[in-house]
């Protein structure tokens, strides 16, 4: 067994040589294959010199595991050569294993090529080559090998087997493993090589053919480094008119200062990309307007910092003036004008005075509400089909911005009073029908105002419009929120059935608690109310968190703890319930100041929370949970009387147990 060992590891360090070898491309190893193959040769006599010697003739050593990763590595020629070399010294050895020793030679030549064939492409493209895919292939070798001991002549088979069926099946998968992984990571260190020669090669070429400017520059002297032909063709200098030279010196003197304001911005580096506009004077006096992209990075020797210049004349790029244009006066969500443009175009109206309009402000209700609800995605996409809708409501030549994140104007000209109403009821109508999540109807509310020259100003009837839209919102908002609070705690149960049973179970039981602590019955009727929406900011909560079956992690006790604010701002963007809000908000508060999310104590946290932070508790203990099994009522009594004037309220605990519960305190 040692002496497998030890040729084993003499083979692992011949291979040393191989790792050094200096391959300049693994594509192009035809000027090498020869060598490699003498080599493989070489290395595999030198191991076959040093075996494990059962008889004369019968011996075993490393040879196989040379010739397999040798053929999968360096593929079919070298080999080939390496095994020739191989098997012309085992002929001269002659014994009784020389058939075994000929069948292994061969067969772990021709597994590791046929590997090479299949595989060795797709394995250096991936970047790593497979630990399993190693293994299977020194077991299938040396499964071979052991098949190969059956050639043995009888006598000598047995004591054969005996004595390597081990070493064959353990040591020799081991050591190609080994050696495999040996030499596939130098064939990576080279192919990594071959790619950063290639990186430097193509960012030379690059930066020295480019159509755009190019410059480094040492931002410690100001001083430029090197410059590309594109560069010296904007300015009109030779190369060696420019090196060493500082931008200061051809700098518009009217951008000296932004000039200097962007270098100390890239000392500082606030910034990855900076963008600027910037003059530069030519050789011939003439000035350039260039827009400069600036980047910094640090040299090898870390002992300054090098700035990378991009430019581009600014007269090259007129095909890109309408996006700029066009994006400074659109909103970038609904592609409408926006807010700057629509201030713009009243004051032209204003300026001309002649034109007959009706200005009407359109406000979309509730977004903030459906935006916690249901992300700004849902929001977003809410926005974007009302902006739809509008304009297919709008006749052509009349105007239409948004104007604020859920707010839009438009200005109907020569319309009579009636028609625009009709528009907007249709539009309205529309709105009504979008789905969102399959739940919540959206509405707008509008303003309008005819515009009267003689009187007044489009100012004073925008002002109008907007006391119109806001006098509106006072009836249509609040009810189209509250519908919208329903319409969410039903869509938190459609995605869970197990909340809405657990909700509907905690508000009987806070209806009961309250009643037992003495409040009246319209007051326990709203903890009831509470108690079934405590847990609507689950609607912002992960579906996948909600119906996980496991216990939660840290990182997903983060998310769920979020509920109870976005519960909290829920019900207090609906006027009906903003008295509510407050206890949904603490009803995780422990009585010792230990709870989430503002960790308040004892009779600071609101009775309301109080009495659903034991309702949930115990519905918690006792209802089945896919990661536990439930526990009894006087089981879960118990834990509560333990954690009571800890987690709990000491005397609604009590109140609980004995009379909703009906469990003896003392005994318990």
């Amino acid at each position: 067994m040692f002496s497998i060992l030890y040729n084993i590891a003499m083979l692992l360090s011949l291979s040393i040589f191989f790792a050094l070898y200096p391959f300049k491309h693994l594509k192009r190893l035809s000027s090498h294959q020869m060598v490699v193959g003498v080599l493989i040769g070489i290395a595999g006599i030198l191991v076959m010199l040093n075996p494990l010697v059962i008889k004369d003739g019968l011996f075993f050593d490393s040879r196989t595991i040379l010739l397999v990763v040798s053929g999968m590595v360096f593929g079919i020629k070298p080999t080939l050569i390496g095994a020739a070399m191989m098997i012309t010294y085992r002929l001269t050895q002659g014994g009784s294993g020389i058939f075994t020793g000929l069948s292994t030679i061969t067969m772990s030549c021709a597994i590791g090529i046929i590997w090479h064939h299949l595989r060795f492409e797709k394995t250096m493209e991936r970047g790593h080559v497979k630990t399993v895919e190693l293994v299977l292939v020194g077991v299938v070798t040396h499964i071979g090998m052991l098949l190969a001991l059956l050639l043995i002549p009888s006598g000598d088979r047995s004591e054969a087997i005996r004595l390597m069926v081990l070493p064959i099946l353990i040591l020799y998968p081991l050591g190609t493993y080994l050696l495999a992984l040996l030499l596939f990571s130098q064939a990576h260190r080279i192919a990594d090589q071959i790619e950063t020669e290639k990186s430097e090669r193509l960012f030379k070429t690059m930066f020295e053919q480019a159509p755009i400017g190019m410059s480094f520059t040492d931002l410690e002297s100001g001083k430029i480094m090197n410059i590309n032909q594109s560069y010296l063709d904007l300015l009109g200098y030779q190369r060696e008119e420019m090196i060493g030279r500082r931008w200061d010196e051809l700098t518009h003197p009217a951008d000296m200062v932004a000039s200097q304001e962007a270098t100390e911005t890239l000392h500082t580096d606030e910034v990855g990309v900076l963008n600027l506009d910037k003059r530069l004077i030519r050789k011939d006096g003439s000035v350039v307007w260039l827009n400069l992209s600036l980047t910094t990075f640090a040299t090898v020797d870390m002992d300054h910092l090098e700035s990378l210049g991009m430019a581009v004349d600014v007269t090259d790029r007129k095909n890109y003036e309408q996006k700029i244009l066009w994006a400074s006066d659109h909103d970038a969500l609904t592609g409408l004008y926006n807010r700057v443009h629509f201030e713009i175009s009243v004051q032209a109206l204003e300026v001309e005075r002649s034109a007959r309009l009706i200005v009407a402000f359109i406000d979309v209700n509730g977004l903030k509400l459906l935006n916690e609800a249901f992300g700004r995605d849902e929001g977003n996409r809410l926005l974007k089909r009302i902006a739809e809708i509008l304009e297919s409501h709008l006749p052509d030549g009349d105007y239409l911005s948004r104007v604020g994140g859920d707010e839009f104007a438009i200005l109907f000209f020569d319309k009579a009073l009636v028609e625009v109403e009709a528009r907007l009821s249709a539009a309205s109508a529309e709105i009504a029908i979008i789905d969102i999540m399959g739940s919540v109807a959206p509405s707008i509310s509008w303003g309008i105002s005819e515009v009267n020259w003689s009187e007044h100003t489009l100012n004073e009837a925008i002002k109008e419009a907007e006391m119109n839209l806001a006098s509106r919102k006072v009836v249509d908002s609040p009810n189209m929120r509250g519908k919208a609070v329903y319409a969410i705690i039903n869509t938190l149960y459609e995605k869970n059935r197990r909340e809405e049973l657990h909700s509907r179970r905690v508000a009987e039981l806070c209806e009961k608690l309250a009643r037992a602590h003495g409040l009246s019955k319209e007051t326990a009727s709203e903890i009831r109310l509470v108690g079934l929406l405590h847990d609507i900011g689950k609607i912002g909560i992960d579906e996948a968190l909600l119906n996980k079956a496991d216990q939660l992690d840290g990182d997903e006790w983060k998310q769920m703890r979020r509920h109870c604010e976005i519960g909290y701002r829920l019900l207090s963007a609906v006027e009906d319930m903003a008295g509510f809000a407050h206890h949904v908000l603490y009803h995780h508060e422990r009585y010792d100041g230990a709870g989430y999310p503002k960790g308040i104590a004892g009779e600071e946290i609101p009775l309301g929370s109080r009495i659903i932070a034991i309702a949930d508790a115990f519905d918690a203990m006792t209802a089945p949970r896919p990661y536990r099994e439930p526990i009894t009522s006087e089981a879960a009594s118990r834990e509560i009387k333990e954690f009571s004037g800890t987690q709990f309220d000491p005397h609604l605990a009590k109140t609980f147990i004995e009379q909703v519960i009906g469990l003896d305190w003392q005994t318990l």
